[in-house]
């Protein structure tokens, strides 16, 4: 019990706050940006959202002349069984975060053609204390959006 609490305070405190303020270089032409996306009321949206504003980017809901369009395609989280022991219970999940995304610029020409970025966190499940594997589950989930949205911002810096 001491174990699994200790491990959840490390996961929560590696994953709070850690956003990238300020230190991207993202390309002139994603100075205003169009986001595009089926929901842009997701956890992870707004991640990225908060994430691309802290780095300059004015971001639009709308399309808007000349803006770049970053086109959100999918956004899946999941969890597979990863560990089965003695009586087919689950002893280990596996959490996927995929994302996939593409850049255009302002003229419609692709500077990130489609692509999926995959994350991936695993967690230990103790049916005798639930509660405390379902907040574990739910802080790598929020790991994960951060993470992501981290993860984004670098690769759209890298064009």
């Amino acid at each position: 019990m001491r174990a699994l609490i200790l491990g959840i305070l490390i996961v929560s405190l590696a994953g709070c706050g850690f956003q990238l303020r300020g230190d991207a270089r993202l390309p002139p032409v994603m100075d205003q940006t169009w986001l595009v996306t089926a929901d842009d009321s997701t956890a992870f949206i707004r991640e990225l959202g908060l994430v691309l504003r802290a780095n300059g980017v004015d971001l639009h809901s709308t399309p808007v002349d000349g803006a770049a369009e970053l086109r959100i395609h999918a956004e899946r989280l999941r969890s597979e069984a990863l560990t089965i022991a003695a009586g087919a219970r689950v002893r280990e999940f596996l959490l996927i975060f995929d994302v996939e995304f593409e850049l255009l610029d302002g003229d419609g020409e692709v500077l990130i053609a489609r692509e999926t970025l995959r994350l991936t966190r695993e967690y230990s499940f103790d049916e005798q204390e639930i509660l405390a594997a379902s907040r574990e589950e739910e802080f790598l989930r929020n790991d994960l959006r951060q993470a992501m949205a981290a993860r984004m911002l670098r690769r759209l810096e890298s064009i």
